[in-house]
């Protein structure tokens, strides 16, 4: 029986999920930007902050906040992947699921995790060996926190106040010799 799920007004979560049988979920350049155009209609559709993500080739990272009482980050998410896999499998030509299972989501309540989350999000094609630094990344938000771009995805204001000040989140996010553990 799947564990019941608190999604409450101004409640974080970390978002996940990957592909069957750890296959890609991103196929292309385009299935990228597919997912990050959908999870943008429906952050706004379903009142969802995103703070931190990172889309992978067979799993992706999202870390949120729930708005409002009525809208929840379950029917964001379901709706989100529902959407993108409908899209890829006619694109592909293909049928059936493409995650693995449900996504998961662990509920983040102290703030003090908050910007080792972020740090962790990001940190994933670096741990991988598919760039050298997180703003080598091109779909992840880590260029919009390093003041590399400034996208509309996620809310700066909001990550920014994590942090004393913008110099001290980019110190933080980009320096490789502060280790995450993600072990809460």
């Amino acid at each position: 029986m799947d564990k019941p799920r608190e999604y409450f007004q101004n409640t974080y979560h970390h978002l996940y999920n990957r592909g069957a049988n750890k296959s890609n979920i991103f196929f292309d350049k385009e299935s990228y930007l597919y997912f990050l155009k959908r999870l943008k209609y429906y952050k706004e559709k379903y009142q969802i902050e995103v703070l931190s993500y990172c889309l992978m080739p067979n799993h992706f990272h999202l870390f949120v906040k729930q708005e409002t009482t009525d809208l929840l980050i379950s029917e964001f998410i379901s709706a989100l992947l529902n959407s993108y896999v409908k899209s890829i499998n006619k694109k592909f030509n293909r049928s059936g699921t493409l995650f693995q299972s449900k996504t998961k989501s662990k509920p983040i309540t102290d703030e003090h995790y908050f910007i080792w989350i972020i740090k962790y999000i990001l940190e994933n094609p670096v741990k991988a060996k598919l760039v050298q630094t997180i703003s080598d990344w091109e779909f992840s938000n880590a260029k919009d926190l390093l003041n590399m771009r400034r996208g509309t995805l996620t809310n700066l204001k909001e990550v920014n106040s994590f942090f004393q000040s913008e110099e001290q989140m980019i110190k933080f996010l980009t320096d490789s010799k502060i280790n995450v553990d993600y072990e809460f």
